[in-house]
């Protein structure tokens, strides 16, 4: 090192070199090493406020629980619950028929503005498949057979678009919206959904051409196209890679929820879970936590009581978010396990007596101003305007009324026979 310094002054210019190269490289190396252990000790001490939170469910929501399992003061009787569900069923016809008059786009949902022009093109994605799962599940066949024809043609090949006339990158939020299509199981599902893998595989993870934060599937996200994988049977080995990283995330989104449209994601990711729990698919849906915890049991039960807590956890933290929220107000009665014909009763007569779900036309911005009631802040559940001018697509009056059970048995006078109000010129 002496004669370096001491020799001719190209030596010491390569030895000034090689110091401020190293002496860089050892900073870059220094800053990654803190940033990865800021991030790790970040996470585990998420992981260990998630843990406290689900170890006060013992007896806080031992305490909720009870109190949601508390007789109704009314007794209804399965004809009142059998009569709520005929309303609710020829109410979601009505809006149907209107939606295929009104307020569709190239077959997608749209709604309109004051003076007709097509509003929320870009959010049509969404909105059209909650509208085809409803559907299906109010016994519409027609009317899904040819939502779900529509949603696939959209496409441009095998990549998801929000609407063929929308500019906008797809986002993550958009692909949630097609599980819950895919959770029906239309006709080709199997193949579409394999299509939907080997498209988001192609570019490492990505949906759409926007930035990281809008396009990249996070590990939440994944978490639910694993679920779907695993519930149509996909192969592990045609699994994306980001789906073999993938664990659900909703818990820690839920600590820190607002009102609005992220909040209303979190509650179409638990919908999915618990949907897939139904299904009797083996997946524990939990990462560190639910794998800590099979550890401990022996991995004997992979659909746990820790899970059940998680859930149940997470639907009242949702709850607690809006108490107007009729589908938050669902989740959490059937995550608790207290959702009985009363309940259901209770909940169909809410949504019917609602001022924002007119009986005889489609929702308009005189009634609330907001397109999707589910997904705004209770302020957007009021009117904004003396005058009818904005017209609301109508598919969350469809959504719930499917959630609740509008169709059965007992209900299915074939309402889609009705015919179909003339177009509008």
């Amino acid at each position: 090192m002496i004669l370096l310094l001491r020799g001719p002054a190209w030596r010491r210019d390569i030895w000034a070199r090689t110091s401020r190269y190293y002496g860089g490289s050892m900073r870059i190396r220094w800053w990654i090493g803190r940033t990865l252990f800021a991030v790790t000790a970040l996470l585990l001490v998420i992981e260990m406020v998630v843990i406290h939170n689900l170890a006060r469910i013992n007896s806080a929501q031992y305490t909720r629980i009870q109190r949601l399992s508390q007789p109704f003061q009314m007794q209804v009787t399965l004809d009142t619950l059998q009569r709520l569900r005929r309303e609710a069923l020829s109410r979601a016809a009505l809006y149907d028929n209107l939606i295929q008059r009104d307020m569709l786009l190239d077959g997608m949902v749209i709604h309109r503005g004051a003076n007709g022009d097509p509003e929320g093109v870009c959010d049509s994605l969404m909105f059209s498949s909650l509208r085809f799962y409803a559907l299906t599940k109010l016994g519409f066949k027609k009317s899904a057979d040819e939502a779900w024809s529509r949603i696939l043609g959209s496409r441009d090949g095998s990549q998801w678009l929000r609407h063929p006339k929308c500019a906008k990158s797809l986002s993550r939020d958009m692909i949630m919206g097609v599980l819950v299509a895919l959770s029906a199981d239309p006709e080709g599902g199997d193949a579409v959904f394999r299509s939907m893998l080997a498209e988001i595989d192609r570019p490492g993870g990505f949906v759409g051409d926007g930035p990281f934060y809008v396009s990249w599937l996070s590990p939440g996200v994944a978490g639910l196209l694993r679920m779907e994988a695993e519930r149509r049977g996909v192969p592990y080995g045609e699994w994306p890679w980001i789906l073999k990283q993938s664990f659900l995330s909703i818990e820690y989104d839920a600590m820190f929820l607002g009102e609005g449209y992220v909040s209303h994601l979190a509650a179409l990711g638990l919908w999915l879970e618990m949907n897939h729990t139904k299904s009797g698919a083996l997946m524990n849906p939990r990462s560190l936590l639910g794998r800590v915890e099979r550890i401990v049991a022996g991995g004997a039960d992979l659909d746990t009581t820790l899970d059940k807590q998680r859930r149940e956890w997470i639907s009242g933290r949702l709850r607690s978010l809006s108490g107007s929220n009729l589908f938050f107000e669902w989740l959490d009665e059937s995550a608790t396990g207290v959702l009985n014909p009363e309940a259901e009763s209770r909940l169909l007569s809410d949504l019917l007596s609602m001022p924002q779900f007119p009986s005889n036309r489609l929702p308009r911005d005189c009634d609330r101003d907001a397109d999707y009631i589910w997904q705004r802040r209770e302020g957007e559940s009021i009117p904004v305007a003396k005058r009818c001018g904005e017209t609301w697509s109508g598919v969350d009056f469809l959504w719930m009324a499917a959630v609740l059970g509008a169709w059965s048995d007992d209900t299915k006078d074939n309402v889609e026979t009705r015919p179909l109000i003339p177009l509008a010129h």
